[in-house]
């Protein structure tokens, strides 16, 4: 078979890989743009209950430390622009400390000793009144 042969039986196939690998590729790019990701609100819970919103946008570089009751002992989070974590806190595991900053809301801070989750999301999301 001769390459001219084979690209003749073969050139919709060809085709067809290569639209898909532009588009697949394309929506790869878009989706690792981030959007919005300066205008952030998290949301601190206990026990299903928000406690506390900090406007993650407004706060400066430094790291500025949050005291926050949890259920069973004290915790410190950290909290600076656009991203927050926990500190400190009296539970056992300590993995919400080993969470990290978190700046988006896909990984939230759940400590379950303290019943405490904190949510990150966009400021469309919650509505202050």
């Amino acid at each position: 078979m001769t390459s001219k042969d084979f690209f003749h039986k073969y050139l919709w196939d060809i085709i067809v890989v290569g639209a898909l690998t532009l588009v697949s590729g394309g929506f790869a790019i878009y989706l690792a743009i981030p959007k919005n990701s300066n205008e952030h609100i998290a949301n601190v819970s206990k026990d299903s209950t928000v406690i506390l919103s900090i406007d993650l946008s407004v706060e400066s570089a430094t790291v500025r430390e949050v005291a926050i009751q949890g259920a069973m002992t004290p915790m410190t989070l950290g909290v600076k622009k656009n991203a927050i974590c926990v500190l400190e806190s009296g539970c056992r595991t300590h993995d919400c400390i080993y969470a990290g900053w978190v700046s988006d809301s896909t990984h939230p801070i759940v400590c379950a000793y303290n019943h405490v989750s904190i949510q990150v999301g966009p400021k469309s999301l919650y509505i202050t009144v």
